[in-house]
């Protein structure tokens, strides 16, 4: 009798077994199935914007070895990014991330929440600046790397062509600020709802866009830094930068004001989209271009090189890299993960240059890339201004390299920058206040 119960509760428990998932930090398949590591991939993109093709593409190349990749967006904003963070710090839900600037880098980095790859980089023989030269460097933190760049950042204005041809304006391939101001006053026209400007700044989104993208060139990559421990916000060139802002909303009346951008919730696509703007400042819509269910427009988009200071005062190219993708230390997953970072980063990126990302590591064919960025905007996008502003990469780019405070002076710079545009204080008056207090807090001890 004890035999044929021995047997009868074995027989039970093989029985509930077979019918129970098996599961192992979470990331295993079903019994019976082959174990499967399923990487959780956290970026910034929306998932058809090309990310949820680049995943797809990986989890087919890569399902016999095991290894799957789950894409989870989060906004790139105090919000995204906390709760990104939460994530990293607890050590639960996320393997794989994208940063998006260099001063949060170092704060994840130096926070133990970017893995440093030194050994796997290493062990591999996978030597970023033979993929992508020296300026690769420049995005370590204490000279280590916690990070792979995958995205060459290099924007540009974005123009209606329709416009500037209509009025006899050639596509500029070197202006400086008096002339961009005075084609701002030559494209801008018509009286109110039926008014089109010459330039939208979008400056309800960024107060800090003409620094980092027009005083750089000049400055390079550190144009708030003097020093690590001295501010450079009343520069000649920054000031100049404030005071073009402040002459096209103000005295000209050729963009939107500061308060209309806040108040009217005015956006990139709202403005230049609907026709109402003839520039506008950087070209991360590009997929919004090409979506004309939501954005409907006929008039062919094309860029133009960020104007400069002065003539011949060029010194740098506006660029640099970005979408650096980091490896949660507390992953399960280290290996799986690097595996991920590695194809993404030479090969898997295709499906997001669609979206208006360019690859920076060299393994990609330009062709290829041109063609892909294009892919659905053939009729809408200028080809030969989108490949010489936003896809040959120049080798001089204005790489930040100063990180000291960054999130202080950048706050400082947006509310002298508010008042300066609200018509509070003067940009010289504006630019002074955030040097006086920049240099308290960099000076301070």
């Amino acid at each position: 009798m004890i035999k044929k119960r021995n047997i009868f509760i074995t027989a039970l428990l093989l029985v509930l077994v077979a019918l129970s998932p098996v599961y192992a930090n979470g990331d295993k398949e079903s019994a019976g199935e082959e174990d499967m590591v399923t990487i959780r991939f956290w970026g910034g993109v929306p998932p058809e914007a090309g990310p949820q093709a680049s995943v797809d593409l990986f989890n087919e190349l890569y399902k016999d070895q095991g290894i799957q990749v789950e894409y989870e967006r989060f906004v790139n904003d105090d919000t995204g990014n906390l709760k990104l963070e939460t994530n990293l710090l607890s050590g639960d839900g996320v393997d794989v991330y994208v940063t998006y600037t260099s001063d949060v880098l170092t704060k994840r980095a130096e926070g133990n929440m970017a893995l440093d790859l030194s050994e796997l980089i290493a062990r591999d023989g996978f030597d970023l600046t033979k993929y992508g030269g020296s300026l690769m460097e420049t995005y370590y933190i204490n000279g280590k790397p916690y990070s792979v760049p995958t995205k060459l950042d290099q924007y540009g204005i974005v123009l209606n062509k329709d416009m500037f041809d209509a009025a006899g304006i050639p596509i500029p391939t070197e202006w400086t600020y008096d002339e961009f101001r005075e084609i701002c006053k030559q494209l801008t026209h018509g009286e109110g709802q039926d008014k089109v400007y010459g330039m939208f700044w979008n400056s309800q989104q960024d107060m800090t866009y003409v620094f980092d993208y027009f005083s750089a060139q000049t400055l390079g990559g550190d144009p708030l830094y003097k020093s690590e421990s001295e501010a450079n916000f009343t520069d000649p060139v920054n000031v100049a930068s404030a005071q073009l802002i402040y002459d096209t909303m103000i005295t000209d009346k050729s963009a939107p004001t500061h308060a209309d951008s806040v108040t009217q919730k005015l956006s990139q696509e709202g403005v230049f989209l609907a026709g109402k703007s003839a520039m506008t400042i950087g070209p991360w819509m590009v997929r919004s271009i090409k979506d004309l269910d939501n954005y409907p427009h006929d008039f062919v988009t094309a860029f133009a090189p960020y104007p400069v200071y002065k003539e011949g005062e060029r010194n740098y190219t506006q660029g640099g890299y970005g979408d650096m993708l980091c490896i949660n230390p507390k992953s399960e997953h280290i290996e799986e993960a690097w595996t991920f970072v590695k194809w993404y980063a030479t090969e898997g990126m295709l499906p997001v240059v669609e979206g208006g990302r360019v690859p920076c590591f060299n393994t990609y064919d330009a062709a290829e890339v041109t063609e892909a960025f294009l892919k659905g905007g053939e009729d809408l996008l200028d080809a030969e201004t989108t490949k010489r502003v936003l896809i040959e990469p120049a080798d001089n780019y204005a790489a930040p390299s100063i990180t000291a405070h960054s999130p202080e002076l950048n706050r400082i710079l947006t509310e002298e920058m508010e008042a300066i545009l609200l018509g509070e204080q003067s940009p010289a008056e504006g630019m002074a206040k955030a040097q006086e207090r920049g240099n308290a807090i960099l000076q301070a001890e």
